[in-house]
């Protein structure tokens, strides 16, 4: 209880001092994991919605020899940042805003900032261009699904969504929705599933579950699952019952969901994807590790955290990395030839490459650093 109350008492120096200097209100809200940054000076009409999410990082290498599959137990628990919504016509205001949120994590020491498909549908909400001014970069781009009509019909999915078990071509294999109380398994499945492939995601529960089935449900779909002998073999959500309509996906095996779902790669820069930014550095490198000891100076641009921006010395090795600044004044900096960067990059280059999206240079030892990624952001609850 003592340690609650000292973390609550931590924040709240936290909020109070980026409330003075950034000139803007920061107010957790309902449910606790959100945090608003709004506007002082137009009461409140402009707005930053900041969610926290808890994301799993795997540590590579992954498990060698144990000749079994990654599982829950192999990746690290994370506290992440997602914005949901910059509403601001003044420039300066929605800069006041992301500043602030982002000296709110970075104090805060999460490691990663994300923001979801920031295509900006009005002259309220801003676009890519705006978030890559402060530092984010795509790392991942969603796929596009769609049912395989060859094996569910548009007709199937209607007659699941009314909660009928629907017997499909396969023997003993059936669809039908997720009922209540198999939400929590569901939530262990898709955990135990993405950990084999993915480096970074966000950790289901069976709470998540139940507020994405509420949210599916509200506009005529529902969360699917394909059953074989009553041992679940995939799931997937429907925002309707249209062949189209298919979101996010995960399944056992790959040739399953190939039966039963067509994927389509989104072109690079078109259709939802996700961007991001390393916000706390020395809390992100302590999960990249390396083939063996690693030295890399590097020079990084951040244009929003001082402490991210800089000529460092970057350590990595198979417990984890860390950097160290070598520009402080009288120790030579930049224009020492010794600590010249053998990579220069923005805060936003170096995340798209810690999850695999990018590659900085190719060479062994950029190709001996186990990277955060491959990430899964199909979607987020």
């Amino acid at each position: 209880m003592d340690q609650v109350i000292g973390d609550r008492e931590a924040e709240r120096t936290i909020i109070d001092k980026i409330e003075r200097d950034h000139g803007i209100a920061v107010l957790r809200g309902e449910p606790a994991n959100t945090i608003t940054f709004s506007a002082k000076a137009d009461g409140g009409l402009s707005a930053l919605e900041l969610v926290l999410r808890v994301a799993a990082v795997r540590r590579n290498p992954t498990v060698l020899g144990a000749r079994r599959f990654p599982c829950m137990a192999d990746i690290e628990r994370v506290e992440t940042g997602l914005i949901r919504a910059v509403a601001a016509r003044d420039v300066h205001r929605r800069e006041d805003l992301m500043t602030g949120a982002l000296a709110y994590q970075d104090q805060m020491r999460l490691p990663l900032c994300l923001v979801e498909d920031p295509g900006g549908t009005d002259d309220t909400v801003p676009g890519a261009d705006f978030f890559e001014r402060f530092g984010f970069q795509y790392i991942y781009d969603r796929p596009r699904y769609a049912l395989n009509t060859e094996t569910i019909s548009a007709e199937m999915l209607r007659r699941a969504a009314g909660g009928e078990t629907v017997s499909l071509d396969l023997p003993d294999t059936t669809l039908q929705a997720v009922a209540p109380g198999e939400l929590l398994s569901l939530a262990h499945f898709v955990n135990a599933r993405l950990c084999r492939r993915y480096g970074f995601f966000t950790v289901r529960s069976a709470a998540q579950c139940e507020l994405e089935q509420a949210k599916l449900l509200g506009s005529g779909g529902n969360l699917f699952q394909i059953m074989e002998n009553g041992v679940r073999k995939g799931c997937f959500a429907c925002t309707d019952t249209g062949a189209d309509s298919v979101r996010e996906v995960v399944f056992d095996q790959t040739f399953d969901r190939k039966c039963y779902i067509v994927t389509e790669k989104a072109a690079e820069g078109k259709g939802p994807a996700f961007m991001a930014r390393i916000v706390n550095l020395p809390e992100m490198l302590g999960h990249v590790t390396g083939n063996g000891q690693i030295t890399i100076a590097i020079r990084i641009h951040d244009p929003v955290i001082a402490e991210n921006d800089g000529l460092f010395i970057w350590y990595i090795d198979e417990k984890g990395s860390r950097m160290e600044r070598v520009d402080e004044p009288g120790t030579g900096g930049a224009d020492d030839a010794s600590m010249r960067p053998e990579v220069t990059v923005t805060i936003g280059e170096l995340t798209a490459f810690l999850f695999g999206h990018i590659r900085l240079k190719q060479n062994a030892k950029f190709d001996s650093i186990y990277l955060a990624g491959p990430a899964w952001l199909d979607d987020i609850y």
